[in-house]
């Protein structure tokens, strides 16, 4: 199913909305966490996209590795449950 990307005025109205609900604890089946959980998760997928996207067009300095593996990390670190301490990313 393909849906129209909403407007940037569209999106922030949700987000109002869904920030509202989560001060005023109206949020009984937790829609305005899980929006805002995905709107703070798809911040970090598109740096990924930009920077996977340099990277792959540009070439494989150093740097632009190392910015990619950053972000594949914040991603990483918002998946992996606080009790797992078994990541694959080794911190250096």
């Amino acid at each position: 199913m393909s849906m129209r990307k909403p407007s940037r005025e569209e999106m922030e109205q949700a987000l109002q909305l869904a920030e509202a609900l989560r001060e005023k604890g109206k949020d009984q089946y937790k829609l305005g966490y899980v929006l805002l959980y995905l709107q703070e998760r798809n911040k970090i997928l598109e740096d990924l996209r930009k920077k996977a996207e340099y990277y792959v067009r540009f070439g494989m300095g150093e740097q632009e590795l190392r910015n990619l593996r950053s972000a594949l990390e914040k991603i990483h670190d918002m998946d992996v449950d606080e009790a797992d301490d078994s990541s694959f990313f080794v911190r250096e």
